[in-house]
């Protein structure tokens, strides 16, 4: 499955989105990120989204933080994290391009919070160059493959990568074991197979 991955989208204009916790990041259970304190990259993975961010022509994180709607946290603490999240990963030659969060309470039933696709959807219709039917969206729950699988009624395609061994229903296009999994794998690729 990782050849027609990246063989697929060679030479086109398309996204990657990504989720943030435990994809980029620890998950802290039961529990939020709340100040950069607490972030923790999970292991390689700064090296891991250089090698994907310079694979894809852009790159978005997408992320549920109803932190924010339960008032555990600001949204100024959020956009704090966000914003040295991006820095650390453009330090480590990677690039993000923007990161979309949902602060909303899951009984909102917003249509912004995974696994719903409202967040995606509205990127790329704010860039509409871009082959929307091409993107990938890698997360590690059964929301973020939820979320791709309706991105997809949208543009007429995503591809679901799941990171690590949750289970999911809908299965993914692709399951590795971390990001960095999914970088060697790409970088494998991106070198004809060798």
């Amino acid at each position: 499955m990782i050849g027609p991955l990246v063989v697929d989208r060679s030479g086109l204009d398309w996204c990657l989105f990504l989720d943030r916790d435990g994809v980029i990041n620890r998950r802290l259970p039961d529990d939020y990120v709340r100040r950069w304190e607490q972030f923790e990259f999970l292991p390689e993975a700064t090296t891991a989204l250089g090698v994907l961010t310079n694979w894809a022509p852009h790159t978005v994180i997408v992320t549920n933080q109803q932190g924010v709607g339960k008032g555990l946290m600001s949204r100024a603490a959020l956009d704090d994290i966000h914003s040295r999240l991006v820095e650390e990963i453009q330090m480590a030659g990677g690039r993000i391009d923007q990161v979309l969060a949902c602060v909303h309470l899951a009984s909102d039933h917003c249509a912004c919070r995974k696994p719903q696709a409202g967040l995606a959807v509205q990127w790329l219709a704010e860039h509409p160059s871009l082959a929307g039917e091409k993107s990938v969206m890698v997360g590690d729950t059964a929301s973020d493959v939820r979320m791709a699988r309706n991105l997809a009624r949208v543009t007429g395609g995503c591809t679901a990568v799941l990171v690590g061994d949750a289970e999911s229903d809908p299965p993914s296009d692709l399951r590795v074991g971390s990001l960095a999994e999914l970088a060697s794998l790409v970088a494998h690729e991106e070198r004809g197979g060798r």
